[in-house]
């Protein structure tokens, strides 16, 4: 088959679990015989590190590496018509894509709580963000002909939402052996603590909803009945400075470690003398640093909510409290009883094997076929050609904001840093 990958985003522009998880597809896929081809935005100057990838210019938001266009190079949208399937793993503007220039049948992968980083992202209250993706989530999701929860729980939120699409559960998938065997394990020794150390680990993006400034607090409250405990955060975000304060405030810098960002190929082997992993998110759909982390033995201290009660079983594999205010407790009862932590270090690898992502993209695989052989009448003779009515509106808005900041910028004699070079147009694309 040729698939088509649409992404808002790809490495290396932003590393964060959705990338993760189309390079990992991408790579399975193409051992299986099939040829996938990534599209996505960018900097169209950048190196790719793989082939067949199709970065489009747009307009960069700001510091978090995302950018922002309504076409397509006329390249990519040849490209794009010429696949057999279309997988998106963003929301509005890949799906959208998708709609203007395939033509065949479109999967859209739900790896994003919306609602959640609407509220976190935009000054709108939470009720308010709730409101707009009740339109935005139905709406959008409508021109994908099948959509992929990654877990009961977001099947459950999205179906809260509104969204009446066909919805399908294909959990998240990982490379299993590289948890079950890490190739050059580290020691405590190598974070600077004795054997004796109580290690806990979070890995993933240092941003705002990941929730580690409560995170922090909850591991101080703990550390008062386990004074042995230490916390080693890996990998980089826009909030790590708030939070390089926070610790240095509260008096936690000889217990807390930022140890930044590791090659995703030594993961596995600096997670290894953790005692447990442990994080304070409840914006997950199904967490990959979690699995990856039960993979590797380790038990969990989480928040129940959607995407992490459908991974972790409380008591079995790991601790759940209903609030992140309540995570100290989580933390305390898992470093209370080293048999019992060892017990629950055990039966998290054993349901980490159900993850392997052989299993996913086969699963996967299926999912096409039938859309392909089943569904004939999904292959389109053309593109649709056309957005939805809601992007048309944002189509003009993001016109005049590119106008505007085109207007500055001639005006003070410069390009701004953020615009990235090449073609850069928000104008309606011109099939060809």
């Amino acid at each position: 088959m040729r698939i088509g990958m649409v992404s808002a985003t790809y490495d290396p522009s932003v590393v964060n679990g959705a990338v993760r998880m189309v390079s990992l597809y991408k790579r399975y896929l193409e051992e299986l015989g099939h040829e996938v081809t990534i599209f996505t935005l960018g900097n169209s100057t950048e190196k790719d590190l793989e082939a067949r990838i199709y970065r489009s210019s747009g307009i960069r938001l700001g510091k978090y590496g995302y950018f922002v266009s309504m076409s397509y190079s006329r390249e990519a949208q040849a490209m794009l018509a010429q696949m057999d399937i279309v997988h998106c793993h963003h929301l509005i503007m890949s799906v959208e894509m998708a709609h203007r220039y395939a033509r065949c049948p479109i999967v859209y992968t739900n790896h994003t709580r919306y609602d959640l980083y609407t509220g976190a992202y935009t000054p709108l209250p939470q009720p308010a963000a709730d409101a707009i993706m009740r339109q935005v989530w139905p709406e959008y999701t409508s021109l994908a002909d099948v959509v992929i929860a990654p877990s009961k729980g977001v099947r459950d939120v999205l179906a809260d939402f509104g969204v009446s699409a066909r919805t399908v559960v294909i959990e998240n998938g990982i490379e299993l052996d590289r948890f079950l065997h890490p190739h050059q394990p580290r020691a405590k020794s190598d974070y600077g603590l004795p054997e004796s150390a109580k290690l806990l680990m979070y890995i993933g993006r240092l941003a705002s909803e990941k929730d580690l400034p409560t995170l922090l607090k909850q591991f101080a409250v703990a550390r008062e009945l386990v004074p042995d405990l230490y916390l080693a955060l890996i990998g980089k975000g826009p909030q790590e400075a708030e939070l390089i304060e926070q610790v240095e405030e509260s008096g936690l810098q000889p217990f807390v470690q930022f140890r930044g960002t590791v090659p995703y190929d030594e993961v596995a082997d600096w997670l290894a003398p953790a005692d447990a992993f442990v994080t304070a998110s409840t914006s997950e759909v199904h967490p990959l640093t979690v699995i990856e982390a039960m993979a590797a033995g380790k038990p969990i201290g989480a928040v129940h909510s959607p995407g992490i009660s459908d991974t972790v079983e409380h008591g079995v594999t790991g601790f759940l409290t209903a609030q992140a205010a309540g995570l100290d407790a989580a933390i305390v009862a898992l470093m209370a009883d080293p048999a019992r932590t060892r017990a629950m270090g055990a039966a998290a690898r054993e349901a980490g094997k159900r993850f392997d992502i052989h299993r996913t993209v086969a699963k996967t695989v299926e999912l096409y076929e039938e859309l392909l052989e089943a569904r004939p009448d999904l292959q389109r003779s053309e593109p649709h050609g056309r957005w939805s009515r809601r992007t048309e509106k944002w189509a003009g808005l993001l016109d005049q904001l590119a106008d505007i900041i085109r207007q500055s910028d001639d005006a003070i004699g410069g390009n701004r840093t953020w615009w990235p070079p090449g073609e850069i147009t928000t104008q309606r694309p011109i099939d060809e």
